[in-house]
């Protein structure tokens, strides 16, 4: 069999169509032409070719090493349309690039200049819009119009690449008689109801090259190859992206600007910063040095943490804390803990950076609450605002669960039109129902118990997620993740809340693939799921259990905190799709308060008839009490509080 990544950038592709890069000018890729050559070889490759965003210059840096071809990435639009599209061309001359230069800006004249120059060509990521304005018109005219698509795409989530398998996999020619007439468009190639799926990485930051490629039967030479994929005879191999894979090439890439742009600037630190980095992207520890490399990046007084002091923000010398903390010797066994299981560098790296993240952002959000339980607010802020720092360099992360979610609600819509039908894997079947409480005594605790237990016994997919240091629940399906740390509530000592690891759980909820994120408390847990629903598209519910702003109001006898509690919760459930509050008089008060009353839905009630059933009746159970049969009574359960 012969190989080939037909999806694959360098350095000379243009501006990124990432939002991140652009909004601070990083280029699309900072790839060595000749070492993705490299790369794809030494990956199992059997032919190279770079398709940089609408030049061939990458191309030309290596088209006279051996196994290799001219292609490119070609940026097109529908006429009138502002729908930006990208077309894989491979096989091409420095001649036919300049003439599809000239037609690119017409899909129409593009297709048919390809088709009757016989290049070899397939549409990029069908099912990814590159600028938010695809739509199931674009689809349909793409599929009458092209017989190759790219069924595996290396970078975007593989859920894009497996519903996009199944869309154009499900289409039948009345289907496509169907679009033609709604476009008056006839079908450009014959059984246009039968498409070629190709893969390819779309790597851009020189990480993930070969991930996923085409495959067909073994060809002698380039020619050959082009011809077999032309005729069908290929197939998609390798597999989708994740937020990880997207998150470390963004590192890389930043890495590189840095190092382009600051190098002089950061003197004899560059080289200590660059090793460091080499170390961080193989999930190594970035302070761990050799002695030969101590003595050539100017010794330990350079380790002992001086070298961060060049990013030292004002009133935390937070990089002085990471030199340390990576030296105590339990963090070092932590790291050991966590890494020795996990072979990829991306994860590792995640794991790594996380973990120090986590750390140092408990630090100072434990001298927030300090600081507000007294009363010092200057001091609190101070305090607050230290994450900020943390926060930039997660940065990666945090935008690549978010770029790499799908929109599923818009994929939705796209399968009712185009097939009438919702395919399983955007069926709104598994559920994680988050809560800050579940083995304490309290009624918030006690429904989660017994409605998870009741999903279980139908069957459905539902699973609590915690954050707890101990739990004693666990009898229904339960994720509970090790707190970073507790701290107890001011004026409420009582109730202590956990500090989750948050991007820990958002990994957990993308790789396991949850569609729905149910919501029953406010505090950090559920701030982490009302994050993990935001980052990942996801849909949303939530249980308004329990009165918190009358908690406050009695609890520090203060109006002004009860207005504050009242604005919080007015955000925190005004993101949600669904509220669901336990009577008709709290859902007109949440309405009287501005609240959208078609988002608020009266939480349905019910009793479990084994345990409450008249055969369980003692007609002399309240003798004991004084009580005669058939006299009024009043019974009370529930638990005193202050």
């Amino acid at each position: 069999m012969s190989k080939c990544d037909l999806h694959i950038h360098s350095r000379y592709s243009a501006r990124s169509e990432e939002w991140l890069f652009r909004r601070f000018d990083f280029p699309d890729s900072y790839s060595d032409p000749k070492e993705l050559h490299r790369q794809s070889l030494e990956r199992g490759m059997n032919y190279v070719t770079i398709t940089d965003h609408d030049t061939i210059d990458g191309c030309l840096q290596i088209i006279d090493l051996p196994h290799t071809f001219i292609s490119e990435q070609v940026t097109t639009y529908f006429p009138q349309d502002p729908c930006k599209l990208h077309i894989l061309v491979w096989g091409i001359s420095q001649e036919q690039h300049g003439k599809i230069e000239g037609v690119r800006d017409n899909i129409f004249e593009l297709q048919h200049y390809l088709q009757t120059a016989q290049i070899a060509h397939a549409v990029a990521h069908p099912l990814y819009s590159i600028n938010g304005q695809l739509d199931a018109s674009h689809l349909e005219r793409l599929i009458l119009l092209f017989k190759h698509f790219e069924g595996i795409n290396g970078l975007r989530d593989a859920l894009l690449s497996d519903l996009a398998q199944i869309l154009l996999g499900q289409l039948t020619p009345e289907k496509i008689d169907v679009f033609a007439n709604r476009h008056n468009l006839a079908p450009t190639h014959a059984e246009p109801w039968k498409k070629i799926f190709i893969g390819g990485s779309d790597d851009h930051g020189g990480q993930f090259a070969a991930s996923a490629f085409t495959e067909t039967p073994d060809a002698e030479s380039a020619t050959k190859f082009l011809e077999y994929v032309r005729s069908g005879d290929c197939s998609a191999r390798g597999h989708g992206g994740t937020p990880l894979a997207l998150s470390h090439g963004f590192y890389n890439t930043v890495a590189c600007f840095i190092e382009d742009h600051f190098h002089e600037k950061l003197g004899p630190s560059a080289a200590l910063l660059e090793k460091m980095f080499s170390r961080f992207m193989e999930g190594r520890d970035p302070t761990e040095f050799t002695l030969a490399e101590k003595a050539s990046l100017a010794g330990q007084a350079v380790l002992s943490g001086k070298i961060f002091e060049l990013f030292k923000p004002a009133n935390v010398s937070l990089w002085k804390e990471l030199s340390g903390y990576f030296a105590r010797p339990e963090v070092k066994a932590k790291l050991a803990e966590r890494l020795d299981a996990v072979s990829e560098p991306e994860r590792r790296t995640f794991l790594m950076a996380n973990m120090v993240a986590e750390q140092l952002t408990f630090r100072f959000f434990k001298k927030f609450v300090q600081q507000i339980g007294s009363g010092n607010m200057v001091e609190s802020m101070q305090a607050i605002s230290a994450i900020a720092p943390i926060l930039v360099i997660l940065t990666p992360y945090i935008y690549g669960f978010h770029s790499q979610a799908p929109s599923r609600k818009w994929l939705r819509g796209i399968f009712k039109e185009l097939t009438g039908e919702v395919p399983v894997a955007l069926q709104n079947r598994k559920r994680a129902w988050f809560t800050d409480t579940l083995d304490d005594v309290n009624g918030v605790a006690t429904t989660i118990r017994k409605m998870t237990a009741a999903g279980a016994d139908a069957g459905q997919e539902l699973v609590v997620v915690v954050s707890r240091s101990e739990l004693s629940v666990d009898n229904i399906p339960i994720k509970n993740f090790q707190p970073i740390g507790e701290f107890e509530l001011p004026e409420y000592e009582l109730q202590k809340l956990s500090f989750p690891p948050i991007l820990r759980i958002l990994d957990y909820i993308q790789r396991e693939k949850f569609t729905e994120i149910i919501i029953s408390t406010p505090g950090p847990v559920g701030l982490t799921g009302l994050l993990a629903a935001k980052m990942l598209n996801l849909q949303t519910s939530g249980i308004y259990h329990t009165d918190f702003p009358q908690y406050i109001r009695i609890l520090t006898e203060d109006s002004f905190l009860e207005s504050v509690a009242w604005r919080y919760m007015h955000w925190f459930y005004g993101q949600l799709d669904v509220v669901f509050v336990n009577s008709e008089e709290y859902r007109q008060s949440w309405i009287k308060r501005g609240f959208d009353p078609t988002k608020l839905k009266i939480f349905p009630r019910g009793l479990d008839t084994e345990l409450f059933t008249p055969a369980r009746r003692d007609p002399a159970f309240f003798e004991k009490f004084g009580v005669q049969n058939g006299e009024v009574r009043l019974l009370y359960v529930g638990r005193v509080s202050r």
